[in-house]
């Protein structure tokens, strides 16, 4: 394991004492002003969203199993997914893909499992077999109580081939003979499936198009789309990470005289690795949150630039995919293609990639991690009857009471921490996080505190309000790289206790490397 001295050392008993006063002589110091009578708007439930995708472990022995597999399942989806995906509000799970979405026909995954197509499953040539199509991904999101967001097929697929899936989806029963069809495949009730995505990095894998030849593929793909009670949330493929000119071509053709419907603009970012998943350096942790928190500048720059050409922001800015993505070597399945273990450094990642969207709730309607089990940025690793939340799975847990919260500003002024990408001089934020209100008492207030080795002492000012009570839940460890494993999972999980605070200014201390959440109750 990696200590805070930033060499190999042997592997932390558990997690960290919860931080006090009483705690040793925290270096430097913070302020966070949550300012609770400037509202920002409404944290969408969606920006805490995953993402699916049919490659290496994530479908098959991450979320599918069969119907007669002995490993504990509902229908063929594994029961301990199913558990813990509840404990993480009703949010909303992008499928099938990514780069696989672009290659699939939706009819390959209807109909008698033992009669589906086996296709070429376009990841090291492995063979798709189809056992996990439509009914099985609605009956994932109806036993997790999320809500589907299907991804279409552009690159290879067809208009028509699009709004059939719709159809055969959201048609009631006796409408039509796709409505027919799906209640003789087991669903009469229709599936309500409201988010559709138009292809998937159409700059790329999803067809390698111009913005302005995908602009136009988007329009044909949108001229008519079924609504059948439920209006269609249409995503267009957004740009790779803050690809300005992608975003500006794309809005300029689609203002022309043709405007199509358009509710969202999905970009990507991955904020990529710093050295390795479990061997890093100090450095290294610090330039990795760096990267991360880039994020803040692609939101701020992609909606100023959507901006010129929708001045009524009428269409909104989600980010489908986003996290974490280091080199290959902590698999825990050679089979489980780019899969990684997940450590404290991700998950400080997740929570001010979290903060970051809650901070521009007025901007970001949805946001999809990548992805949700065996694959990236994951919540959560199984293999056969194994399974284990990584420190990841936490921090979104933790931040549950942000959603359906109004969000309020935050300032937050603390030492930056200087640090270094290779022989480049570079600083950090010290303290960074967010705050919601719910209701007239309940105030969430989130931090991340970025040192690697040193507390620091922060006073929390409520400005306009006092505190009742408080508590206080939280994420660290010992050691940088910690990460739960199949037999130690628990490693690093979040402690809680009641803290001794009231009042209009709240002096805490944050521990090292760690993720904050204060639950307020104000007087």
């Amino acid at each position: 394991m990696i200590n805070r001295r930033g060499f190999l050392g042997a592997a932390g008993a558990g997690a960290v004492a919860l931080g006090g006063l009483g705690a040793s002589r925290a270096a430097g110091g913070a302020t966070v002003d949550v300012l609770l009578d400037e509202p920002i708007g409404t944290i969408r439930p969606e920006i805490y969203s995953h993402f699916t995708e049919h490659i290496g472990g994530v479908i098959y022995d991450g979320i599918w199993v069969g119907p007669d597999s002995k490993v504990a399942n509902i229908g063929g989806v594994r029961k301990q997914l199913v558990d813990h995906m509840k404990r993480l509000g009703e949010v909303v799970v992008r499928w099938p893909g990514g780069c696989f979405a672009d290659a699939y026909h939706w009819r390959d995954g209807i109909g008698p499992a033992a009669k589906r197509p086996r296709r070429f499953g376009r990841w090291k040539e492995v063979t798709e077999p189809n056992a996990f199509g439509t009914h099985e991904f609605m009956r994932f999101c109806r036993l997790c109580g999320d809500a589907p967001y299907f991804a279409a097929n552009v690159g290879m697929g067809s208009p028509s081939e699009f709004q059939d899936w719709v159809e055969y989806c959201n048609a009631p029963a006796g409408a039509t003979t796709l409505a027919d069809e799906r209640v003789a495949n087991g669903d009469r009730d229709p599936f309500g499936v409201a988010y559709w995505g138009v292809g998937n990095e159409s700059w790329g894998c999803g067809g390698k198009f111009t913005p302005e030849d995908y602009c136009r593929e988007y329009r044909r793909f949108t001229e008519w789309v079924p609504e059948y009670g439920v209006k269609p949330y249409l995503i267009a493929a957004g740009p790779n990470g803050n690809d300005m000119d992608w975003t500006r071509r794309f809005f300029a053709k689609w203002v022309d005289g043709a405007r199509a419907p358009l509710a969202a603009f999905a970009a990507h970012y991955y904020c990529g690795t710093t050295g390795h998943a479990l061997e890093f350096s100090v450095d290294q942790w610090y330039e990795m949150l760096h990267k991360a928190n880039f994020m803040e500048t692609l939101i701020r720059e992609q909606w100023a630039a959507m901006g010129e050409f929708d001045p009524e922001r009428r269409v909104k800015l989600i980010i489908d995919e986003w996290g974490c993505w280091h080199p290959p070597g902590t698999e825990i399945n050679p089979r489980h293609l780019y899969e990684q273990m997940g450590c404290l450094r991700d998950a400080l990642v997740a929570a001010l990639t979290l903060d970051v969207f809650n901070r521009h709730a007025d901007k970001v309607d949805m946001a999809n991690v990548a992805q949700l089990i065996n694959n990236i940025h994951s919540l959560f690793l199984a293999d056969g009857d194994k399974f284990v939340c990584t420190p990841t799975f936490h921090v979104f847990e933790m931040y549950r009471p942000h959603h359906g919260a109004t969000s309020v500003r935050v300032e937050a002024q603390s030492p930056e921490v200087p640090f270094k990408i290779g022989n480049r001089d570079a600083k950090l934020f010290r303290v960074a996080g967010s705050a919601s209100r719910a209701g007239a008492k309940a105030v969430t207030i989130t931090l991340v505190h970025s040192h690697a080795t040193e507390p620091v002492e922060a006073e929390v000012r409520l400005k306009g309000a006092e505190a009742a009570s408080v508590r206080k839940t939280v994420l660290s460890h010992a050691e940088l790289n910690a990460h739960n494993t199949f037999e130690t999972p628990d490693a690093v999980a979040p402690m809680s206790a009641d803290a001794d605070l009231r009042g209009g200014s709240l002096r805490v201390v944050l521990d090292p490397a760690s993720v904050t959440r204060f639950d307020v109750i104000l007087s």
